[in-house]
């Protein structure tokens, strides 16, 4: 026969604000309280329940976890005798660890759970600040899982379990990357008589208060978008949602996918060139510019019915997740390479594609010319069409050379054309087999190319239009054997 266990929530300590339910409970079972640092525990004694509490666990126990543990081994044991009524603070499904650990860990073929709701710190919180429910929604996070990551300033967020001096500085430091230090918030405590005050104060001052318990917790209001000196993901698609309003800005509105795409390159060009510069700050700015880019696509998506942000975060969300088996299933790998390998049969799959002809195909005819070609021959080697080593590609650089030669002996324009493909062709095939980008590779070559040319104008003695090539050339060399000293030239 299934035995009960009631879980009772007791409130903000307030006897006041204990539900009738929660009395009735209390009276009928063997009561096991979580602590007994509490309001409402002079109210039990006075009504004549009788109690125990499980303080001197924490007192005995090494971590949390450890001591939540020796706690539900106590009322499951006791729970195999008669019913059991746990009594926890607050509301039992809000911030309660222990009540989470019991209902993972509790066989329910054997016990039969029953929850008695109770006025939670945050709804407390609500009713001594005095402000409407918030029709953005609220938040409700304990101070150990506050993080950047969970923060929305567009709605109402209460912050549970600010117990002590340290704590309230950790969250006052967390809060400080998503509202002003001046944003005013309020922070709120049981008093002598168990009810909880608020008093409103700077968000700065949080970690000033003389002393912390289990009942602090934090009231945070919404945030006025315009006056947030940190933003987050959200605040930047909101914008761009304002921004293409029709209350919005005319040239944003006005903006297609189309008219866009010249404006995503040269963001993401100069995300590189940030790279290079291993200018970080200059890097921030430009993702910056390339994330406008794809929140600003994804608008344009929103407005005409396409797509919107949440299909774009899926879509690559769902890609890494089935792309890493490795890690969010039940493959094993052994290095890297395999890593690879599993990624191309899977994109593969996903694909649909049936031939490896249609995985080339599928490479983007508008990447550069170098980095098409560079992936093409990457994805035909996955499947052997490769050579043996690097002396044959050497060789075939040299043969495909000779026939360039050749064509142009003929004076065919045409084949000339067809022969030099072949050629910068072979010697992508190069770059590959000695790891080098050839798009990079060209394209550090052209600034070195640009850097020389300034020299020998700088040095020239007279205007370049005037001198000899000889001459030119002597000051290429001397600008050669400037860069080799370690002169930037």
């Amino acid at each position: 026969m299934k035995k009960r266990i009631t879980i009772v929530g007791l409130g903000t300590g307030d006897e006041d604000q204990l539900t009738l339910g929660a009395v009735k409970a209390l009276k009928r079972g063997y009561v096991i309280l979580r602590t007994g640092d509490h309001g409402v525990v002079s109210f039990l004694e006075q009504e004549g329940i009788s109690f125990i509490t499980l303080d001197h666990i924490y007192e005995s126990s090494q971590s949390f976890e450890e001591a939540y543990a020796a706690m539900i081994d106590i009322i499951l044991d006791k729970a195999k005798e008669q019913e059991v009524v746990l009594g926890v603070p607050g509301h039992p499904m809000i911030g309660e660890r222990l009540v989470l650990e019991l209902l993972s860990q509790v066989d329910h073929q054997d016990f039969y759970i029953d929850i008695v709701p109770g006025i939670g710190r945050a709804e407390a919180a609500i009713a001594a600040v005095g402000r409407y429910y918030d029709a953005q929604g609220m938040k409700i996070v304990t101070a150990s899982d506050l993080d950047i990551s969970n923060i929305d300033t567009n709605m109402t967020t209460v912050v549970l379990d600010i117990a002590n001096h340290l704590i309230a500085s950790d969250v006052k430091l967390t809060l400080l990357r998503a509202y002003p230090s001046e944003f005013q918030v309020y922070l709120c405590k049981n008093d002598q008589d168990g009810r909880l005050k608020c008093q409103r104060i700077p968000l700065y001052q949080l970690d000033r208060l003389k002393e912390y318990d289990f009942t602090t917790c934090l009231y945070i209001p919404p945030a006025d978008l315009i006056k947030l000196e940190e933003f987050g993901f959200g605040h930047l698609v909101k914008i761009m949602e304002i921004l293409r309003s029709p209350e919005g800005c005319p040239w944003d509105r006005e903006q297609t996918h189309e008219s866009l795409k010249q404006n995503l390159l040269e963001e993401t060009y100069e995300v590189l060139e940030a790279i290079e510069m291993k200018d970080y700050d200059k890097i921030i700015e430009e993702l910056g510019d390339v994330l406008l880019q794809i929140v600003f696509h994804c608008q344009i998506g929103k407005d005409h019915g396409e797509f919107d942000i949440r299909d774009v975060t899926t879509g690559i969300c769902r890609k890494m997740i089935d792309r890493h088996p490795h890690i969010f299933g039940d493959i094993t790998v052994k290095d890297a390479e395999q890593v690879l390998e599993n990624w191309e049969a899977i994109k593969k799959k996903e694909k649909r594609h049936t031939s490896h002809t249609q995985v080339l195909r599928d490479i983007p005819v508008i990447l550069p010319s170098l980095m098409r070609a560079y992936k093409v021959q990457k994805k035909a080697a996955l499947v052997g069409f490769d050579w043996d080593s690097i002396k044959d590609v050497v060789k075939k650089v040299e043969e495909e050379l000779s026939e360039l030669k050749d064509a142009y002996q003929e004076g065919k324009q045409e084949k000339i054309s067809e022969e030099l493909g072949d050629l910068l062709f072979s010697v992508v095939n190069l770059a590959r087999f000695l790891k080098v980008e050839p798009e990079l590779s060209l394209k550090a070559t052209t600034e070195k190319f640009i850097d020389r040319f300034e020299y020998i104008e700088k040095m020239a003695p007279r205007p370049l239009e005037k001198m000899t090539l000889e001459e030119m050339d002597k000051l290429w060399n001397d600008a050669k054997t400037a860069n080799s000293k370690g002169f930037h030239v």
